[in-house]
């Protein structure tokens, strides 16, 4: 196997290099230390030396006076515990005892925060790894005539080589992981015949689905899934084919699937669009599940996603399809107690009280009128009729459920574990007669039926009971109206504004690269859209000053900035910008989810600021491109992003 030229280099070096030479620390330190780093691809202005003069030092009778410190970056201004990798510390090279110095290297070590620490007095080298809930673990324990090996100056240099120690994430302990994970993988990879061995390892492919149970397995990977039935939350475990993992299950609850795993499906692992995966090198991912961190070839972390991808999809599907169904999407999702559902609109709590005294007087055991239909439950109501229940409405007082008269009360739409057994079917599917007026009540529906009909009924039924009139009461409602248009139906341009606004508030907090398929569209048509706008819109500042920062992301060049006059510039110019966005987006696989905040809060000024002459077709192919981008961030604001 051919050696690379820097090992080749390095190994040249150390095989000359004479310890003998060494007369104090500072010789260590100039003719040791600092050319072996300079082997190991350090550059010169990523080094920092260190007094340690403190009062720790006063504890030792030999001190280490100078540290050598290494970071991963050549900004002098952000070196710092973020950036440190590596803390060297120098003795006198006669002292051959070096326990001293390295409980000193150990203290200095934590202070900095470094990945390594290595002490040496010019012929023994001690390398330490630094552990973030262990101690510390030796790496090498060696001299330098043993480090003339080639096999064991190769792997010095494979485990402690700039490139390397730099890509190291800080917050995970699987450091060493990482560099023996590298050395097994190029043991394999050189050896053809133990290649074959590990292949008869990998798992058949296939698909199997049974009922709410789906199991997805790709060569490396294999994903089984407890898919979620109705509103109940699901499950998955994962497995990998891999020795290097045998053993190992991944078990996943609802959340950890919605939050981890669901980002960024049908993308390729090195776009960086996944929230678990992270690249630490071309041909490796850091990839973290659950309370779980492992190290994963590019083709384990391929077979992981398609995995992920079959798997997620079926999941989002089901969700959506459940929401579409009970038509939920315009109310917020709450959950609290046992209790899970969807808040419909607030009245006083003596309206309230009020509708539950009427549920319980018209009991369906207590007559057969067209009011006789309720069950009372503890402090829900319960609306039946024969064998099938309706809905479940369920009270949330404002303040933490305290019985004050002042308190508004939000009426909940609840998902209840009774009324789902009618929707719940062998295959997952919804039918007609199971959900709907004659079945189990929409959200909708059912806000529609307590405003229009149940409301003013009770209200009716008690008018001389209740110490406050018919308009007291109705004036206490809150009724929570969605400020969204159906997109089908919108004709006036501004008001495409809501939904625009809540896509930007979603990429505002979106962390993660985003496929460039989500945006292609939308980029092209809200651009035709605003193409013909007043130049004399105000606040073209704004406009450019948002371009400015998009372009300058995008291009590499440092003189960019100075490329570009941006005063004085028309509006036509910013169309000019725009129309360059989208030749980019169409050429990418993904895009920075900033440029993308950027570029809709550009939409959102010119359609709210600026006279826009367009087309009908015009107007039909943004409001087309919206419904996915639209969809997309409306569930994964419910669901992935729920408390941002």
């Amino acid at each position: 196997m051919t050696i690379p030229e820097s090992i080749k280099k390095f190994i040249t070096w150390i095989q000359g290099f004479d310890h003998r030479i060494l007369r104090n620390e500072d010789d260590v330190k100039k003719k040791l230390i600092l050319p072996m780093f300079h082997y190991l691809c350090y550059p010169e202005i990523c080094h920092r030396e260190y007094s340690l003069k403190t009062s720790q030092s006063e504890t030792y009778a030999e001190n280490l006076e100078i540290a050598q410190i290494y970071f991963a970056t050549d900004d002098s201004k952000k070196h710092n515990t973020d950036t440190s990798l590596i803390f060297v510390g120098a003795i006198k090279p006669h002292k051959t005892k070096l326990n001293e110095a390295i409980e000193q290297a150990r203290f200095y070590s934590n202070q900095f925060k470094t990945l390594f620490f290595i002490v040496t007095n010019g012929y023994e080298i001690k390398v330490f790894q630094r552990l973030h809930y262990n101690r510390e673990e030796l790496v090498f324990d060696l001299n330098v005539d043993s480090l003339k090996n080639n096999d064991l100056a190769s792997i010095f240099y494979n485990i402690l080589n700039f490139d390397l120690v730099k890509s190291i994430d800080k917050n995970t302990d699987a450091i060493l992981t990482y560099t023996k994970y590298n050395l097994i993988e190029k043991l394999i990879i050189g050896n053809p015949d133990l290649q074959d061995i590990l292949e008869k390892c990998d798992f058949e492919p296939s698909i199997r689905r049974e009922g709410c149970h789906l199991v997805v397995v790709k060569p490396k990977v294999a994903i089984a899934c407890n898919l979620p039935k109705a509103f109940r939350e699901g499950s998955c475990q994962i497995e990998f084919s891999s020795i290097l993992f045998k053993g190992l299950k991944i078990n996943l609850n609802h959340q950890d699937i919605l939050s981890q795993l669901m980002t960024g499906l049908h993308t390729q692992p090195d776009w960086g669009c996944r929230r678990f995966l992270k690249q630490l090198d071309k041909d490796n991912f850091t990839v973290n599940l659950g309370q779980i961190t492992v190290i994963l070839s590019k083709l384990e972390a391929t077979d992981l996603c398609l995995c992920a991808d079959k798997i997620c999809q079926e999941y989002q599907n089901l969700i959506i399809e459940f929401e579409n169904a009970l038509e939920t999407w315009d109310f917020e999702f709450v959950k609290f107690s046992k209790v899970r559902g969807f808040i419909l609109f607030s009245v006083s709590q003596e309206l309230w009280e009020l509708m539950q005294q009427f549920a319980e007087e018209f009991d369906c055991t207590k007559g057969k009128s067209e009011w006789h239909l309720f069950h009372r439950e503890d402090i829900s109501i319960r609306v039946s009729r024969g064998i099938r229940d309706r809905a479940f409405f369920f009270p949330k007082f404002d303040r933490d459920l305290s019985l004050l008269p002042s308190n508004q009360v939000n009426i909940i739409y609840e998902i209840n574990d009774v009324n789902l057994k009618y929707i719940e079917k062998g295959k997952l599917t919804l039918c007609q007669q199971d959900i709907g007026v004659r079945g189990t009540w929409t959200a909708r529906y059912s806000k529609q039926w307590l405003l229009e009909k149940y409301i003013p009924k009770v209200i009716n039924y008690y008018s001389g009971k209740s110490q406050l009139s018919e308009a007291e009461l109705l004036a206490k409602i809150t009724n929570y109206r969605s400020e969204y248009a159906f997109i089908k139906e919108i004709n006036n341009i501004r008001d495409l504004v809501p939904y625009l606004r809540y896509i930007q508030s979603w990429l505002h907090i979106y962390v993660e690269n985003i496929a460039a398929s989500l945006l292609k569209a939308y980029y092209q048509a809200y651009t035709n859209l605003v193409r013909n706008t007043d130049s004399s819109i105000t606040g073209i500042d704004y406009i450019f000053g948002n371009l400015r920062r998009v372009e300058w992301n995008n291009t590499p060049e440092e003189n960019y900035r100075n490329s570009t006059d941006w005063k004085n510039l028309t509006f036509k110019y910013a169309i000019d910008c725009l129309d360059r966005q989208v030749v980019r987006i169409n050429n990418s696989e993904f895009e920075n989810s900033f440029n993308a905040d950027l570029i809709t809060r550009i939409f959102i000024w010119i359609i709210e600021n600026g006279k826009i002459s367009f087309s009908q077709a015009q107007l039909n192919a943004a409001k087309q491109a919206l419904i996915p981008l639209w969809e997309q961030s409306r569930f994964e604001m419910r669901y992935i992003y729920p408390h941002q």
